[in-house]
């Protein structure tokens, strides 16, 4: 599967982005999607349950 990872990793930023208001540490999570190689960026996605199939090329 390609995946493509720019809308990933902007995705996930949104959706850090927004709960930073709610949840400080979310800023953690913001920076560390932020810099993330391709292959964590996949991995930390799978470990928030995101169907990744939304972002098949």
């Amino acid at each position: 599967m390609i995946i493509d990872i720019d809308k990933l990793r902007d995705d996930m930023m949104d959706e850090y982005g927004t709960a930073m208001g709610n949840f400080p540490m979310a800023t953690m999570d913001l920076v560390e999607v932020e810099n993330a190689s391709p292959e964590e960026l996949v991995d930390m996605a799978m470990n928030e349950g995101i169907d990744l199939r939304k972002y098949e090329v």
